[in-house]
């Protein structure tokens, strides 16, 4: 077996294993009103079915990567791998919502051991200039190609088998991978000189969880409640002695020094942009298209070709322009144009034409291909071999907390937009007391069986609330592309010098 061929066998192994996750981004949004409709989910549950996922998935991330970094980042993906594909088939076999919500729960802790040490592993095989940005588009196109195939196979699955088989599909998957990432990946980790930080993993991961418990509370019972500040204070509280911990400790498990560098940040603050704007749509759109747009479970993939397509193709430019732009500007480029799709989605929601959404939805798609790699890539750049799976996992961190955020935070956006134009369409003069049941009946999409004062709701009023959410949801999300352009500009545009990374010991390659 050749060098290349065996380069080449990393890479693509390593890329299919984080293809996973954005495989299950797509296939849940395509298979939700399925589900919704076939276990009887209200809107709470609803969201927790992708909550609950993101919940264990942004508190395990870093976590996972400083791990791979010490024990073997081999090992810790096959690990991953094991337990994303048992607790899919667990998924599968849920046989109420909340055994299902239960097994996304584990399903992302699978999926942090999994993409955390993958990442790692292109990071630190891929070292040089030339072919770090060559693997990273390459790795940006098989996310973008992931995008194409999940919800053509997902809605195909779902309307052919149902919504089991849609999420149960993912076990033979892993086992596939495992079987690969025993084949061409060596076991490579950092020198060991201390302990691995157990204390500081602990804080982090409940630091994680408290905030994003309050993230998917918060559209549910109000921002306000005890449910959602009480998390958030002793949240703060336990993020002060993680903060203190790791700067007293001699081996942390997070490098606070890394965020000393302003394109450390700037690069960071470009991934969270990019996930919360554009990457969370993959969940939004399909939702939308089924019941704002009527389109048919089985046709769902083939209406979400004009943004997966984008994202394939885009990574490619990307690359491109790399040779001429620098990174900030590839970066905030990349974010004003997901800003663009975003507003043209939302001007072109209660149109009668869909052509214009169609266009939205590429524009959308094609400013997250030019960034998604670019994106990892920038973020990887700054450290050096020792630090690949810490970093990665910094990186990954980002954009799943920003899915997280943005999930929570455009749906109780989408509810306050929904809630506006109820209160305009029902009682414009004087306003109204709006049941919450009402409000959450038209966000999940239930059209026909929301009532008002005893009677049911007009299908025309209830279609025209769903959109209006959607439209409110769409112009915050362009305005979130636009404050992350701003920050990269400010942060990485400044820095006429590029950053180099602190030089420390080479990683152990183990055979």
């Amino acid at each position: 077996m050749s060098a290349g061929e065996n380069r080449r066998g990393i890479l693509l192994t390593a890329s299919a294993a984080c293809a996973l996750t954005i495989f299950d981004t797509n296939l849940i949004g395509v298979i939700t009103p399925m589900l919704v409709a076939d276990l009887n989910v209200d809107f709470a549950h609803m969201a927790w079915v992708l909550s609950s996922f993101l919940l264990s998935f942004a508190s395990l991330l870093l976590v996972a990567g400083s791990l791979a970094d010490h024990y073997g980042r081999k090992r810790i993906l096959v690990l991953g791998l094991s337990v994303y594909g048992g607790s899919a088939l667990a998924c599968g076999l849920a046989s109420s919502v909340e055994l299902l919500i239960v097994a996304r729960v584990v399903q992302g802790i699978g999926a942090a051991f999994l993409l955390a040490p993958a990442l790692a592993i292109i990071g630190q095989s891929f070292r040089e200039p030339g072919e770090a940005v060559k693997a990273w588009a390459a790795w940006g196109s098989i996310m973008g190609l992931t995008m194409v195939v999940a919800p053509l196979l997902s809605s195909l699955v779902g309307a052919w088998l149902g919504w089991r088989w849609a999420l149960g599909m993912m076990a033979p998957l892993c086992g596939l991978l495992v079987w690969q990432v025993i084949r061409w990946i060596e076991e490579s980790r950092s020198p060991r000189q201390h302990c691995f930080d157990w204390l500081g993993a602990l804080l982090f991961s409940l630091t994680m969880l408290a905030g994003s418990w309050s993230l998917i509370r918060g559209p549910e019972v109000g921002w306000y409640s005890p449910e959602v500040l009480w998390p958030l204070f002793w949240g703060s509280m336990v993020l002060c002695s993680f903060i203190l911990w790791e700067l007293k400790v001699s081996s942390p498990m997070l490098q606070l020094r890394l965020f000393r560098a302003p394109a450390f940040v700037g690069a960071v603050g470009a991934m969270l942009g990019y996930a919360a704007a554009a990457q969370v749509m993959a969940a939004f759109l399909p939702v939308y298209l089924q019941q704002g747009r009527g389109v048919a479970v089985e046709w769902t993939g083939i209406a979400l070709l004009p943004f997966a397509l984008a994202m394939l193709i885009f990574p490619l430019i990307g690359r491109r322009l790399s040779a001429w732009l620098q990174s900030w500007q590839l970066l905030g480029m990349g974010l004003v144009i997901i800003a663009l799709g975003n507003w043209g989605l939302a001007a072109s929601v209660q149109s009668a034409h869909p052509i214009t959404f169609f266009l939205s939805m590429a524009c959308l798609g094609a400013g997250g291909g030019l960034i998604n790699g670019e994106t990892q890539k920038a973020i990887l750049g700054t450290v050096t071999a020792s630090q690949v799976g810490m970093a990665s996992g910094i990186s990954t961190t980002a954009r799943f907390l920003a899915m997280l955020m943005g999930y929570a935070g455009l749906s109780s956006v989408m509810l306050s937009g929904v809630r506006e134009q109820l209160q305009t369409s029902l009682c414009p003069e004087q306003g109204c007391w709006l049941a919450p049941e009402l409000v959450t009946a038209v966000a999940t999409g239930d059209l026909v069986q929301a009532e008002f004062e005893g009677r049911s709701l007009s299908q025309q009023v209830a279609l025209l609330s769903y959109q209006s959410g959607f439209m409110t949801l769409f112009n915050t999300a362009a305005v979130i592309a636009l404050v992350a352009a701003g920050a990269v500009f400010l942060l990485m545009g400044c820095q006429r010098e590029r950053v180099k990374p602190v030089q420390q010991p080479q990683a152990e390659r183990v055979t």
